[in-house]
C-alpha cells in the first residue's frame, strides 16, 4: 500500500477530532469564565452588605435604612429569577408581573425619602 494514501486518511481523521477539541475548549473556557462571574457577584453582594453592617455597627445608619438599602439591591436580581421562572414555566406570566409590582412597589414605599 502506498503511504500517501495512508496519510491523507489519517489527515482525513484529525481534522474532525481537532473540530471537537475546539469547540469543547471554547465550552469549557465560558462555563469556566460564567462561574468566576458569579462568583465576584456573590463575592461583591456580601462585601456590600457587610459594609452597610459595619456602618449599622457603628451608629452611622439605623438597622431599618440597612435593611431598605440591602431590599432596593435585591430588585434586578428577583426581575431575573422571575423571568426564568416564566421561562421555564414554573409560574404565569401574569402573576409573576403581579409579584413584581408588589415588590416594586414595597421598595418605593420603603425607599429613604429625597427631601
Amino acid at each position: 500500500m502506498d503511504s500517501s494514501f495512508m496519510l491523507a486518511g489519517i489527515e482525513d481523521n484529525i481534522i474532525p477530532i481537532v473540530l471537537i477539541t475546539i469547540i469543547g475548549a471554547v465550552i469549557l473556557t465560558l462555563i469556566v469564565f460564567t462561574n468566576v462571574r458569579k462568583v465576584l457577584e456573590t463575592r461583591s453582594r456580601e462585601t456590600t452588605r457587610r459594609e452597610i453592617a459595619a456602618y449599622v455597627a457603628e451608629g452611622s445608619i439605623t438597622p431599618d435604612d440597612a435593611r431598605r438599602l440591602i431590599a432596593m439591591g435585591l430588585g434586578e436580581e428577583l426581575e431575573k429569577k422571575m423571568g426564568d421562572a416564566v421561562a421555564w414555566g414554573m409560574i404565569s406570566a401574569k402573576k409573576a408581573e403581579e409579584l413584581l409590582r408588589a415588590a416594586r412597589d414595597a421598595r418605593n414605599n420603603d425607599a429613604p425619602s429625597q427631601t
